[in-house]
C-alpha cells in the first residue's frame, strides 16, 4: 500500500485534525465541473443544473466544519472563522458586478435591480439575485446554526438523532413551501447533505477502515458513476438524495481510505490548484461564462463542440480572476481571522510578545494563509 502523508491521516503535528489535501482538490474538481453543467444548459435543452457539485460542496462543508469543531468546538470562533471565510470574496463579486454594471450595463443571468439596498442584501447573501449562484451560499449561511448544532448533539447525545434529523429533512424536501423557504432560487432540498457531512467525520472512520481495499475500488467507482448520472437529471428529490449519498461515500473513501491509486489524481499540482481557489471560482464563473459567451460565437458548431470550446473558454477566463481574488482577499482575510483569535488578553498584553505572535508571525500566515484551509466555504 502506497505511503499516506501524515496529514492526509488526518492528525497533525499538534495533536489536531489535519489537513486533508485531497478533498480540497475534490472541491476544485466540483467547481470547474460547475461550468460544463452550465454551459451544456445554454446549448441544449436540458434539466442538467449544475446540482451534483453543489450538493458535493454541503457534504465537504459538513465534513470539514465538523471537523474543525473537533479542533476547537468554541462557537464564537468558529462563527468569527466562518465569517471571515464567506462574505470578503463574496462581498468582492458584488462589488465587481454592481461596478461593471454602473460602467457597462453588464450583468450576469438575468438583469435585476442594483440599487443599494439590494447591492448590501447581495452582499450579505440574503438574497442572490445579482448572482444566481450564490444561492448555495445564502444556503450556507442558513445551514451554519444546523452545522453547530448537529455537532452538539452527536457530542451529546449520538449518531442517531442526526440521522432523525436526515430522514425528516429528506422527507421536507418533498414540500415545495420548505424547498423554496430561503426565497429567489434557493434550494433547500439538500440541507441534509451538510448534516451528512458532520456525520460522516464523527462516526464515518470506522465504516471506512473497515472496508478491504477491493470494496473501496469498486465503491469509489459506483459513487463516481452514480453522481456523474444523478448530474444529468432532473433535480428531484430522490434524485438529490442519490447526488448526497454518492457525494458522502466519495468524501468518506477520499478522507479516510485515500491511499487507493483512483484518488492520486487528486495529487496532481493543476487539481491542487483549483482546489485552493474553488470557492473564489465558483463566484466568479458566471462572469467567466458571460465573457466566454460574448468572445465566442459557437451556434455554428456542432452542440458537443461548442459545448467543449465554450467550457474551456469560460475556465480559461475564470481561473485569473480567481486567483486574484485568493490571493488578495481570501487568503489576507482568513490570517486576519487566526490573528484575531490569537490576540491577547488585557492582562498579557501589557507584556511584549505575551500573545505568542511576532511581526513573522503575521507575514507567515497572510503568505500561506489558505494552505491549510480546506472546507468547502467554511473556516480554517
Amino acid at each position: 500500500m502506497a505511503a499516506v502523508p501524515d496529514a492526509q491521516l488526518g492528525t497533525g503535528k499538534t495533536g489536531k485534525l489535519g489537513f486533508l489535501p485531497r478533498l480540497e482538490s475534490l472541491r476544485g474538481i466540483a467547481a470547474v465541473s460547475v461550468v460544463g453543467y452550465h454551459i451544456t444548459s445554454q446549448f441544449t435543452d436540458t434539466y442538467v443544473t449544475g446540482m451534483a457539485p453543489v450538493v458535493m460542496f454541503f457534504v465537504l462543508s459538513g465534513f470539514v466544519l465538523a471537523r474543525s469543531l473537533q479542533n476547537n468546538p468554541n462557537p464564537i470562533t468558529f462563527l468569527r472563522h466562518r465569517l471571515f471565510r464567506l462574505f470578503p470574496a463574496a462581498i468582492g463579486v458584488v462589488a465587481l458586478l454592481t461596478l461593471l454594471h454602473h460602467q457597462y450595463g453588464f450583468y450576469v443571468g438575468y438583469e435585476t435591480k442594483f440599487d443599494p439596498l439590494n447591492i448590501v442584501l447581495n452582499a450579505i447573501m440574503v438574497r442572490h439575485d445579482i448572482n444566481g449562484v450564490m444561492w448555495s451560499m445564502t444556503v450556507e449561511c442558513f445551514a451554519t446554526p444546523v452545522i453547530l448544532l448537529s455537532f452538539w448533539i452527536f457530542q451529546h447525545l449520538g449518531p442517531r438523532p442526526l440521522m432523525v434529523s436526515i430522514a425528516v429533512l429528506f422527507g421536507l424536501s418533498f414540500w415545495g413551501a420548505y424547498v423554496h423557504l430561503l426565497g429567489g432560487i434557493a434550494n433547500l432540498a439538500p440541507l441534509y447533505a451538510f448534516v451528512a457531512g458532520v456525520l460522516l467525520q464523527m462516526q464515518g472512520g470506522r465504516t471506512a477502515e473497515r472496508l478491504r481495499t477491493a470494496a473501496v475500488w469498486i465503491l469509489s467507482i459506483a459513487a463516481i458513476a452514480l453522481l456523474c448520472f444523478c448530474g444529468a437529471q432532473k433535480q428531484t428529490a430522490p434524485i438529490i438524495a442519490l447526488e448526497t449519498l454518492s457525494s458522502s461515500l466519495l468524501v468518506l473513501l477520499v478522507a479516510f481510505r485515500s491511499a487507493i491509486g483512483l484518488f492520486a489524481v487528486l495529487d496532481l499540482r493543476l487539481v491542487r490548484f483549483y482546489g485552493r481557489i474553488s470557492y473564489s471560482f465558483y463566484l466568479l464563473h458566471p462572469i467567466g461564462m458571460s465573457l466566454a459567451a460574448r468572445l465566442l460565437d459557437a451556434r455554428d458548431l456542432p452542440v458537443l463542440l461548442a459545448i467543449s470550446v465554450t467550457t474551456i473558454a469560460a475556465i480559461a477566463l475564470t481561473t485569473p480572476m480567481a486567483w486574484f481574488s485568493w490571493r488578495y482577499i481570501e487568503k489576507p482575510f482568513i490570517a486576519l481571522s487566526r490573528l484575531a483569535a490569537k490576540q491577547p488578553s488585557p492582562a498579557s498584553a501589557i507584556e511584549p510578545g505575551a500573545s505568542g505572535v511576532s511581526c513573522t508571525d503575521i507575514r507567515e500566515r497572510c503568505r500561506g494563509g489558505a494552505e491549510d484551509t480546506l472546507n468547502t466555504f467554511g473556516n480554517e
